[in-house]
């Protein structure tokens, strides 16, 4: 096997599984990586502080904390679209709240509703509970703008950011996820993010198993071939 290692042809097939096998070595590493962040996420998720005190001004407030706010809608409902739900095409309705005590206003995510069958049809939107509402909910960040988005029509924006999001008066810079509230919304509720690091955990020991298998088949190659050589070897001897 050795005098095989030697020759040319199997140096380069030795260096190419050697590449392939430090290459799924890092796939691995990175799948871990992702693994161990989505874990964290869901954590965050699952464990965010619960704050029991009622809350009128939830900026700066860590992401996924639980908060109960009071106070009016102020209408000027906003879609946000391309947010399916359960296999259906639909749009986050976002509502301005004006919380009680004199507190900045706060965008409220109130619920989920389904897209029309024209694209750019805007389905109607049902009104908000009127007079003093009362939610419990989740904090949430703005996401991230989009700047290659155009056309879209009234009251619909691509991403749920502050730079699509216009209002006329000064506005709280967390979004207030609606899981309950009294009196009830008529919204379907959106739900919190579903991570599941197991996903990654698998792709990582995939990627092991592959490398195991270029090692395995590198070898099994060598031992065949070594094993020929030997063959040929003693059939030229048994001739002469």
């Amino acid at each position: 096997m050795l005098a095989l290692l030697r020759t040319s042809r199997w140096v380069s097939f030795t260096a190419l599984v050697l590449l392939a096998i430090i290459g799924f070595g890092f796939l691995s590493r990175w799948q871990f990586d992702r693994a161990e962040q989505h874990r964290e996420e869901r954590l965050t998720i699952e464990q965010g502080q619960i704050i029991k005190d009622p809350q009128f001004d939830i900026s700066g407030t860590a992401e996924f904390s639980r908060v109960t706010m009071t106070g009016q809608y102020l209408g000027a409902d906003v879609l946000v679209r391309q947010r399916p739900l359960d296999g259906g095409n639909g749009y986050w309705v976002l509502t301005p709240l004006q919380p009680n005590a004199n507190a900045d206003m706060v965008w409220v995510l109130r619920g989920w509703l389904s897209a029309s069958t024209q694209a750019l049809e805007v389905p109607p939107i049902p009104q908000a509970p009127s007079g003093d509402v009362t939610i419990d909910g989740v904090v949430r960040v703005f996401e991230a703008p989009r700047s290659d988005v155009s056309g879209l029509p009234d009251q619909v924006i691509s991403r749920m950011s502050t730079e699509e999001l216009s209002f006329a008066g000064v506005a709280q810079d967390r979004v207030l996820q609606l899981i309950r509230s009294e009196p009830e919304d008529d919204l379907i509720t959106v739900p919190l993010p579903e991570i599941d690091e197991g996903q990654n955990i698998s792709y990582a020991v995939q990627w092991i198993l592959f490398a195991l298998v270029a090692l395995g088949g590198w070898f099994v190659f060598l031992r065949r071939e070594a094993q020929d050589e030997v063959r040929d070897h003693d059939l030229v001897e048994s001739e002469n």
